[in-house]
C-alpha cells in the first residue's frame, strides 16, 4: 500500500543522497552523461554538493509550506518529492517549485511519478499555490513525457556550449 511520510532528513540521508545523485545525472548535460553513471557517482559523493543539498533540503523542511516527503510501498521506497513555494507579490502568484521527484528503479514506469505529481498539485493547491514549475534534464526524456502528461509547458530553455 503506497503511503506518504515526510522525510526525515538524518534517517533518509543515504536514500535522499542515492536519488537525488540519480536525479542528477538523469538531467545532466550530454557531456556530463557520457561518463558512466558510477562514476558520475562516484565523483559527485566526494564533492561539496551532497552536503550543501542536504543542508538545503533540511534547511526548506523548517519552513512551513516546503513539501518534503517519501513514498512508500510496505516499507519500500517508491519514491521522494520536495517542493518550496515562492510569493510573487507584484503579480499576486505563488509558486511551488518542484525542486526533486524521484521514483526508485524497481517503481518506474508503474505511475508512481503521476501519483506523487497528483499529490504534488493537491498539497500546492492547499498551500496557496497559482502554478508549479519543475526542471529536468535535456535528454531526460521520461521526465519530460512524465511533465507533458500531466500538462506541464515549457516556459525556459537553456544553453551551454563547450569550450576547449
Amino acid at each position: 500500500m503506497l503511503e506518504f511520510r515526510r522525510i526525515d532528513v538524518k534517517k533518509d540521508r543515504e536514500t535522499l543522497l542515492e536519488l537525488h545523485c540519480r536525479i542528477n545525472y538523469e538531467s545532466e548535460t550530454p557531456i556530463m552523461r557520457s561518463i558512466p553513471y558510477e562514476d558520475y557517482r562516484e565523483k559527485w559523493l566526494s564533492t561539496s554538493q551532497p552536503k550543501s543539498f542536504l543542508s538545503e533540503l533540511e534547511k526548506t523542511m523548517n519552513e512551513d509550506r516546503t513539501i518534503g516527503e517519501i513514498l512508500e510501498d510496505n516499507s519500500s521506497l517508491a519514491g521522494y518529492l520536495w517542493v518550496t513555494f515562492a510569493d510573487i507579490k507584484d503579480y499576486n502568484i505563488t509558486i511551488a517549485q518542484i525542486m526533486d521527484i524521484a521514483v526508485s528503479p524497481f517503481f518506474q514506469r508503474q505511475g508512481i511519478g503521476t501519483i506523487i505529481l497528483k499529490h504534488i498539485q493537491k498539497l500546492s493547491r492547499e498551500h496557496g499555490a497559482t502554478l508549479i514549475r519543475s526542471d529536468t534534464g535535456i535528454e531526460n526524456t521520461a521526465s519530460q513525457k512524465l511533465h507533458e502528461g500531466f500538462g506541464f509547458k515549457p516556459y525556459r530553455i537553456s544553453y551551454e556550449k563547450t569550450i576547449q
